[in-house]
């Protein structure tokens, strides 16, 4: 029987790859699609921790600062070593308490240690004063010295300024003065006492109130530093500028010397 044989056809050129890729897409569009990732979000920018309030002193810690301001007062020439135990006691009858001095010299020792300085030493003056009564707080501490000085003749020259004038005497000196207000008084006692090496120290208030101290022979280069105690002088006067008038002032003053202008 005679072989047969069949020519096999070749598949046209390019009907193969055709059909494989019609295959591929049909595989890629019943597949699912595929998911991606979801983006992670941006962490939330954390609050900066707040500072920790001041610890609240237990009783005996009053006994630590109370001695290291004192030294301080001591330092500045404000005060003698035996007076420390006189101190501690200003300081029980400090507002608030010992544990209340304790929280603003912490925080403001300025503040808390001219506090006690005014109600321990000094006096205080309201702005609307008697000069007869701030000569005789002047006189009851210029005693200790066996000095006096004299006032007479107080007069208004404007009552709507509050502007008067007055007398004043002190050993061979005599001169008429004019003031405003208590500080203006001051420093024209301040003038005459200045050739016994003794004066009245004007310490901030934070208020409308006036405060001085009596001190001989200040010691204006440790006195120029407030960060203990507030003296207001020309001497201290390195704290910057008055905005009003261009005098100079101290650091953590309330008001200006020279115009009266009062800080925010």
């Amino acid at each position: 029987m005679p072989l047969r044989f069949w020519k096999k056809e070749k598949p046209e050129t390019g009907k193969a790859e055709k059909a494989a890729e019609e295959l591929k897409e049909k595989k890629e569009k019943a597949a699912p699609p595929e998911l991606k990732a979801p983006k992670p979000e941006p962490e939330a920018k954390k609050p900066e921790p707040k500072a920790a309030p001041p610890a609240v002193p237990k009783p005996g810690d009053a006994a630590a600062f109370v001695n290291q301001a004192h030294a301080g007062l001591v330092d500045l020439g404000l005060t003698v070593p035996p007076t420390k135990a006189v101190f501690a006691k200003r300081v029980a009858v400090y507002p608030g308490g010992e544990a209340a001095f304790v929280l603003e010299y912490q925080s403001t020792p300025y503040r808390a240690i001219t506090r006690v300085l005014i109600d321990w030493l000094g006096f205080r003056v309201s702005e609307a004063f008697e000069p007869s009564a701030v000569l005789a707080e002047i006189n009851r501490r210029l005693s200790s010295f066996n000095l006096t000085i004299e006032m007479k003749d107080v007069s208004w020259l404007d009552e709507e300024l509050n502007l008067r004038k007055a007398k004043l005497r002190f050993g061979d000196q005599e001169r008429v003065v004019r003031f405003k207000d208590a500080r203006d008084l001051m420093k024209s006692m301040n003038e005459m006492l200045a050739t016994r090496k003794i004066a009245f120290l004007e310490l901030e208030t934070w208020g409308d109130d006036f405060a001085f101290l009596l001190v001989r022979e200040p010691r204006w280069d440790k006195l120029s530093n407030p960060e203990l105690v507030v003296v207001k002088a020309d001497q201290t006067a390195k704290g910057g500028e008055c905005g009003e008038c261009g005098a100079p002032v101290g650091k953590y003053w309330s008001d200006c010397l020279k115009c009266g202008a009062v800080f925010g």
